[in-house]
């Protein structure tokens, strides 16, 4: 549970700021996310995203010609502490980062101190060198108390001898923390001086930047390599888990305010995978992310920030126009023991690695890595990998990363780059797939529901986003389909249902005990095959509005300038056949996408209007028995059954399409015709011109929605 504090703002300050900081010499204005460092013999001062290691000078000139060590972030004035090998005492370090000396009193020990912190439960910076006559030692910073600004010697260095380099307060407990060169995890009770080993964390080296965050997360910075690595210090047995890349340096000192969480939620600087959780996404489980910087290597054209990952089904790709995991393309299929190629467009040189779930266990198993540190340039890296023999067959997940730096590993953060996750089919070297609209795409069915009136004719009271796979087996039957994708808007005033049929095929093909059925992830227990057809027809959804609730300021779902709406509605099936369908009877995609009323009313016009009689198809598909055959030929529709005419008026135009693309839809009460000028002529040829009308080269983009909620 995130810990709260009142008295302090949580919000950080981000590089921008911290980079420009104000000319006077004046404190913090509230609790720094980033970290702070310090390095070299003159004194220069970083800022560190430790969930990513990327870092950046804050100031090159700290107005001292020497080291400064032990550093403090103080939540009681908002001024960081130090202490100055020049000036030999502590400084006040502002957010100019410049120091200013202070004048200690009592018996001062001759010392130079480099481990160090400011308590947050009491104004006091405490400071440590190991070895007999020195020591713990504690400076009051509290001017209303007799004891401001004098030497405190709390425990001579012959009882209390660590080699550690730095220590942090815990955020909740008025406890040390640090870690030794050897790897030991140390607790430091401040008041008597007395450790306790809490065990070995695995790494050993020269710790010295420690750092709290506001859960009690312990972070160590490693001098030789700049590793970073977080410690759970109320663990049993406490590991350290490296958790990113940051600067190396023979000298390092770190502070950090530890009531700030490890990453501001307000910012959106972060590029994070999208794989659902168990792969490693999420922030607290160290999921994959990159620092998104100016200019730094990506892949592809698109990439977004996020405070956290949004991992699947949630993934915050669903709904967007475009979705930002476009630089890593699938060439060939990937099979059991068989070669595939994959095409990496990155913008810059780096490092490239991959990780591919090839036994389905739900994450990247170190001896699945495919990819490892392959260098790659600026343009299109053309790569070969091989898919182990012993893969299992099945829908899984792949891993790409790329960064400036190598050795990343399948989680953990990066100061640089990019992380895509994609959904991948391995097939068994017995059975062969096909994808509609292809390997790694998906298509696009919109509908406008006011059928049989034109309606507003935006085309986009819902438009679904979806992939098809076709499993066949050496003897070219039938094995499985596969069909998955999501709402991604939904302009409906309307109830509607969602269905897909299968012209030709007998629903007694399917085998129904083995159709596994998911909406939002969750697993359904009803049956999607609908009765009372002749053709297999899966149903989706009955009615999808209950999956979209309005808000307060629209009711639309991504339709409406400036309101993305709520809700969500994404969907997988699994159609497993009987023996002896062939493959060439089977229907071609994209089948028989359409949509049913789902209430008693549609409109006055028509007067008591159908319930599930009432159904959208494509233009002269002919719709299923269960259809209403008195609203043909009713208001706008032109359908002439006899003429093999179905679901378009009079001048050709229809009430549902589909688009092998991740289509932009106009946003609300805007005809489509107006969005896209080459519809109407490419609508009523029937698909013989203008067949590439849908592009967004070919639309007025400032009448469509954009993927931010509003139309652009």
């Amino acid at each position: 549970m995130t810990r709260i504090r009142t008295i302090h703002a949580l919000i950080g300050l981000g590089f921008t700021s911290l980079a420009s900081p104000p000319a006077q010499a004046t404190p913090f204005t509230e609790c720094p996310t980033p970290a702070f460092l310090v390095q070299k013999n003159v004194a220069e001062m970083f800022g560190v995203n430790l969930a990513t290691g990327y870092y950046q000078t804050l100031a090159s000139n700290m107005g001292t010609s020497g080291k400064l060590n032990a550093m403090g972030f103080s939540l009681h004035d908002n001024y960081m502490y130090g202490w100055s090998r020049e000036h030999n005492t502590l400084v006040k370090i502002n957010a100019a980062y410049q120091i200013e000396p202070l004048t200690l009193s009592g018996d001062a020990p001759n010392l130079s101190f480099f481990v160090g912190d400011v308590a947050l439960a009491e104004n006091a910076h405490y400071l440590y060198m190991r070895g007999a006559g020195k020591g713990l030692y504690r400076v009051s910073l509290e001017q209303s108390e007799p004891g401001y600004l004098q030497w405190q010697k709390l425990v001579d260095g012959s009882a209390l001898n660590l080699a550690i380099f730095d220590f942090a307060f815990h955020p909740d407990r008025h406890e040390l923390y640090s870690v030794d060169n050897a790897g030991r995890l140390w607790l430091i009770d401040p008041a008597t001086g007395n450790a306790e080993s809490l065990g070995n964390v695995g790494q050993s080296g020269t710790f010295g930047a420690v750092y709290f965050d506001v859960e009690g997360t312990l972070y160590i910075s490693r001098n030789q390599d700049g590793l970073i690595f977080r410690v759970d210090v109320d663990a049993a047995a406490p590991v350290a888990e490296l958790f990113a890349q940051g600067p190396a340096s023979s000298n390092n000192d770190g502070a950090r305010c530890a009531i700030a969480p490890i990453v501001d939620p307000s910012t959106a600087n972060i590029d994070f995978g999208d794989a659902p959780a168990s792969y490693g996404t999420l922030l607290t489980d160290n999921g994959a992310r990159h620092q998104l910087v100016e200019g730094g290597i990506q892949l592809g054209a698109h990439v977004d920030g996020e405070a956290d990952a949004k991992v699947h089904p949630q993934s915050d790709d669903v709904g967007f126009w475009y979705d930002d995991e476009d630089g890593v393309i699938f060439i060939s299929p990937l099979q059991a023991g068989a070669d595939f190629l994959i095409i990496l467009q990155a913008t810059a040189s780096g490092y490239a690695s991959g990780w591919f779930d090839t036994n389905g266990n739900g994450q990247f198993d170190d001896n699945e890595q495919l990819l490892t540190d392959t260098e790659v340039v600026a343009g299109d890296n053309v790569l070969l990998l091989t898919v182990p023999e012993d893969a299992v067959e099945g829908e899984t997940w792949a891993r790409i990363r790329v960064a400036s730096v190598s050795g990343l590993a399948a989680t953990g953060g990066a100061p640089d780059g990019e992380v895509e996750d994609h959904a991948v089919f391995i097939s068994d070297q017995d059975t062969q797939v096909s994808f509609y609209p292809g390997l790694q795409q998906q298509a696009t069915v919109a509908f406008e529901d006011n059928w049989p009136m034109t309606g507003d004719y935006d085309l986009n009271d819902l438009v679904v986003r979806f992939q098809s796979r076709q499993i066949s087996d050496a003897n070219n039957n039938m094995v499985r389909l596969e069909l998955e994708g999501e709402v991604v808007a939904m302009g409906a005033s309307f109830h509607n249902g969602l269905a897909f049929r299968l012209p030709g095929v007998a629903s007694n093909s399917i085998d129904q005990s083995l159709i596994r059925f998911e909406i939002n992830g969750q697993l359904q227990s009803d049956s999607p095959l609908e009765l009372g057809t002749d053709d297999a027809t899966i149903v989706l959804a009955s009615d999808l509005k209950p999956y979209f609730a309005d808000s307060s300021t629209c009711a639309f779902y991504r339709t409406e300038r400036d309101c993305t709406g709520a809700g969500q509605f994404s969907f997988s099936i699994r159609i497993p056949f009987v023996e002896g369908l062939n493959l060439a009877d089977f229907p071609a995609a994209p089948y028989d996408p359409f949509i049913f009323a789902a209430e008693l009313s549609r409109d006055p016009a028509l007067l008591n209007g159908p319930h599930r009689g009432l159904e959208i198809h494509l233009k002269n598909q002919q719709p299923t028995r269960l259809a209403d055959i008195n609203l043909w030929n009713v208001l706008d529709d032109f359908s002439n059954p006899s003429s093999g005419l179905y679901y378009q008026s009079a001048n050709g135009m229809p009430w549902a399409i589909v688009i092998p693309y991740p289509w932009q839809h106009p946003a609300e009460r805007v005809d489509v015709s107006a969005a896209y000028p080459m519809f109407a002529e490419f609508a009523q040829s029937s698909g013989a011109t203008n067949s590439n009308w849908y592009l967004p080269a070919n639309a007025k983009t400032e009448l469509l929605y954009s993927a931010e909620g509003e139309a652009q």
